[in-house]
């Protein structure tokens, strides 16, 4: 193997091993995420997600193209449904009791 190909395989295996410890723990930072979790799943996310849609629906009768609309509804239901899909998918992995 290659000095320099050596040194990069090092450094991805230092990075792992921080990426799998990285997973354990993280309370300082549970009030962020709780504010940040509830703003977008309380009335400020339903009036962005509001807002992009009438955007959306605004500038494709404007420019007379459907693509403007899409991209509103799709950002209109990416606000709706994200969070709740970003929090399924990160808590249903099993929590590491024992960091690596």
């Amino acid at each position: 193997m290659k000095p320099g190909r050596a040194v990069v395989v090092l450094a991805l295996a230092q990075g792992a091993a921080t990426v799998a410890h990285a997973g354990a723990g993280g309370t300082e930072f549970q009030t962020v995420y709780d504010q940040i979790s509830g703003w977008t799943n309380g009335v400020l996310g339903k009036t962005l997600a509001i807002s992009s849609l009438l955007v959306g629906l605004g500038i494709g009768v404007i420019k007379q193209s459907v693509m403007a609309a899409v991209v509103g509804v799709s950002m209109a239901l990416v606000a709706g449904f994200g969070p709740g899909a970003i929090d399924g998918v990160i808590t249903v992995g099993h929590s590491i009791v024992v960091p690596i």
